[in-house]
């Protein structure tokens, strides 16, 4: 990312993170430290999505698919409303 730099780790260390099954990484940001880079951070926040307050069990499914549906059209509102401000004009957005 452009908040940290990884170090390029030589192919013996690489192999023993794939035996350990564990990441093995060295970052550093500035002066080396784990201090991050001054990064423009640029985010937007939704409308707020509420819950059905009575839910029956035998709807418990079709609430949450309602839900699921309802958080995907902000998602993709959202998206489509502030990419141009990101420099994503050309850009369109697919939730699976």
């Amino acid at each position: 990312t452009k908040m940290l730099r990884r170090v390029q780790l030589p192919t013996f260390i690489e192999n023993l993170s794939r035996i350990l099954k564990i990441s093995l990484c060295l970052f550093f940001g500035k002066l080396g430290l784990p201090i991050p880079f001054r990064q423009r951070l640029m985010y937007v926040m939704g409308k707020t999505i509420y819950p059905p307050l009575d839910i029956e069990s035998g709807e418990l499914d079709q609430q949450a698919q309602e839900m699921h549906h309802r958080f995907c059209d902000e998602i993709m509102r959202i998206f489509e409303n502030n990419k141009d401000h990101y420099g994503w004009g050309n850009k369109s957005i697919r939730l699976v």
